[in-house]
């Protein structure tokens, strides 16, 4: 079992990686069969493999992991980044996985990987409990959310999740929303956050400049039947859509 311990400390590899261990082509792919077919790895998708536990035959990688190994440049973002940092409110079988190649969608495990493009890098960490991870950090992944609502698993969802976490940077925050530089999300991005203020305690000057930013233009927040205009914001939302907050404190009282 030559090099099992090496390919358990990676958890999710490739064959270039055990080549990098055995030194030779031929002697990785025969590595990698053998192991195989004795139950030690098995195979994800493509020419990416995870190594089992030996006791009970699972994965010892989590979603996470075997997303970050998707490739180089592949890392967990939207509501999977959520849920990895532990303020989702909803657990989905799909983990979000953005990276600067195409890369099909995949199965395993009876969870759904499904890759965005995307060459936008900041906020991009590998988090010191789990250093084999590449995730957004909460201030990119809040702006992401906002950004593509659908891959935050919807509008109610981004706002009870949200509503989970306990604070924000907001230089972080401006640094994100000006790399992506566009006014519905500057819109967005002051309207939602204004919200939840009396948690996060972001400064007038962090809505000055979402509203500096934002243009002129109204726009839509959610597609629900009943809207509301809300005028601060030159942005129409659903005339409920803070309503789980209401709900939440009268759950307390």
């Amino acid at each position: 079992m030559k090099y099992l311990k090496e390919l358990q400390a990676k958890k999710v590899f490739t064959l270039y990686d055990v080549e990098e261990l055995t030194k030779n082509e031929n002697t990785a792919k025969s590595l990698l069969q053998s192991y195989k077919n004795a139950g030690y790895i098995c195979s994800v998708r493509k020419n990416l493999y995870a190594a089992l536990d030996l006791a009970s035959g699972a994965t010892i990688a989590t979603r996470y992991e075997i997303a970050t190994g998707v490739s180089s440049s592949a890392y967990v973002s939207h509501h999977s980044a959520l849920e990895f940092h532990g303020v989702a409110n909803q657990v989905f079988f799909e983990v979000t996985v953005a990276a600067k190649e195409n890369i099909r969608s995949f199965n395993y495990d009876g969870i759904r990987y499904m890759p965005i493009k995307s060459d936008y890098y900041d906020g991009v960490i590998a988090p010191v409990n789990s250093p084999s991870v590449r995730v957004t950090n909460i201030e990119r992944t809040v702006v992401d959310c906002m950004m593509d609502i659908d891959l935050a698993g919807g509008l109610e969802e981004l706002l009870e999740c949200i509503y989970l976490i306990p604070q924000l940077n907001e230089e972080l925050l401006l640094q994100y929303l000006a790399g992506y530089n566009k006014k519905k999300l500057w819109q967005a991005a002051g309207f939602i956050l204004q919200t939840y203020n009396d948690i996060f305690m972001l400064s007038n000057n962090f809505f000055n400049e979402c509203k500096h930013n934002m243009g002129k233009r109204k726009n839509y927040l959610g597609d629900a039947a009943d809207m509301r205009y809300y005028p601060e914001w030159k942005l129409y939302a659903p005339k409920d859509i803070f309503s789980f907050l209401k709900e939440g404190e009268d759950k307390l009282v």
